[in-house]
């Protein structure tokens, strides 16, 4: 259950660094890259069981083109940072929401 939480958070600090490096240009090329690799390897080790995961390795190729500014949308962006965002969140809410439902 750890590992969950702990992915979980890798999420959500992945999220930020897209955000910020696509609005602010925070982090250098090499953090994103290696926040990308780390999504699309964790979708790559779950895309057989998980139709999410297959997102997942889309967001993780998405980020790689905006690192190296091959392709960027504003809204593939939003959509990206809010999935991961998403994930993360209900990671944490989901079993509050069974003890007390």
């Amino acid at each position: 259950m750890v590992i969950i939480y702990l992915l979980a958070i890798l999420d959500a600090v992945t999220a930020f660094v897209l955000a910020t490096h696509v609005a602010f240009n925070w982090f250098s090329t090499e953090i994103v890259v290696y926040h990308a690799a780390y999504i699309i390897l964790k979708g790559a080790i779950f895309a057989l069981h998980d139709w999410a995961s297959r997102i997942d390795i889309l967001v993780g190729i998405y980020m790689l083109l905006v690192t190296f500014d091959v392709f960027s949308l504003s809204f593939i962006t939003i959509f990206s940072v809010f999935w991961l965002l998403q994930k993360s969140v209900f990671t944490f809410i989901v079993p509050l929401a069974k003890i007390f439902f």
